[in-house]
């Protein structure tokens, strides 16, 4: 009888080298390809968002400068062309005319900056007018007062606001030296402490209080070292708006011939002394990417019709608007 063992011997091998080699290899090669895609993923994704924050950008900019260059020149009822509009604020307020309502300064030559920040290109555009809602007067309607009031204080006007008493064919502009909110009336003071003199329009209850203000929007240098769009106004001094706005060019619509339509776009230069014909505004906005090492290469990019090369591997995009001056416009 045979016996055989329960467990035969059997022959047991390994991978030789070559095999191992092989599939180190092919692991490899995968590896690098799934590598690959995923940094230009990555890349593809930086490019696309900076992309997205910069339209965003413009957006926001193009939005703010819209909003207040169609007010330009606003004062209630009527426009500045067509009122007797008398300061009484002391200075720094500056005097308002139909001259004054919409200004720009090429490359901010003749410009007085009014802020502690530095101007670091492009053009500036100052705006002047009466922003907000209205609040019909309801009392001391005589030039001889030296306050005014309105029945409540729904916009909440302050003490030491520059505000706006007009009708449609007077205005008196004035710091509020003190304000009273009443249960019924408003009382606004605008004493010799901060003005120089009386009111010279006679209200009646057709004419409103509004908040006047002074906007300059430049180019200036924010506290991370990057350019940016700032606002500068009488009440709240200089806000940073939106960052990497590289340079704003501006260009101005004149109506030379009076019929309230745009005959002609100059510069500010050649705009000269005419500021009361200009009716529409042309803002081109260079702006930039937040992340640097987005192109393989410096960019050239055209701005202000200049080929212009980049310091940098930024993104660049220009971004163009047309504002119509409402007050000026059919």
């Amino acid at each position: 009888m045979n016996i055989q063992t329960p467990l035969a011997a059997k022959n047991h091998s390994g991978f030789s080298l070559v095999e191992l080699m092989v599939a180190m290899t092919l692991g490899l090669i995968v590896v690098g390809a799934v590598a690959y895609a995923y940094l230009g993923s990555r890349a593809a994704f930086r490019t696309t968002d900076n992309m997205s924050r910069m339209q965003e950008s413009a957006r926001y900019a193009i939005d703010a400068l819209s909003r207040d260059v169609r007010m330009a020149g606003y004062f209630g009822c009527g426009s500045l062309s067509n009122l007797n509009v008398t300061t009484i604020a002391n200075p720094p307020v500056p005097l308002i005319t139909a001259d004054t309502a919409i200004i720009g300064y090429d490359d901010g030559a003749g410009w007085v900056n009014p802020t502690a920040i530095v101007r670091a290109a492009g053009d500036v555009i100052t705006i002047q007018g009466a922003f907000g809602g209205g609040v019909p007067i309801a009392g001391n309607w005589a030039p001889a007062n030296a306050q005014v009031q309105t029945a409540g204080n729904p916009y909440g006007f302050l003490q030491n606001e520059v505000l706006v008493v007009a009708n449609c064919t007077t205005a008196d502009v004035f710091r509020a030296t003190n304000v009273i909110n009443g249960p019924t009336l408003s009382t606004f003071a605008h004493s010799n402490a901060g003005n120089s003199g009386n009111r010279v329009g006679t209200y009646g209850p057709d004419a409103s209080l509004l908040r006047f203000e002074q906007y300059d929007y430049f180019i200036g240098i924010n506290p991370n070292g990057r350019r940016a769009l700032y606002r500068s106004s009488i009440r709240e001094g200089a806000q940073e708006l939106v960052e990497n706005v590289e340079n704003m060019q501006v260009m101005f619509g004149r109506d030379i011939d009076g019929d309230r339509s745009v005959d002609v776009y100059n510069n500010a230069a050649g705009v000269g002394a005419n500021w009361n014909q200009v009716v529409a505004a042309r803002i081109n906005l260079l702006i930039s990417s937040t992340e640097n090492n987005l192109t393989t290469s410096p960019q050239t990019y055209n701005f202000d019709a200049f080929a212009v090369p980049a310091a940098d591997r930024r993104i660049y995009q220009t971004f163009t608007t047309t504002i119509g001056v409402r007050n000026r416009l059919p």
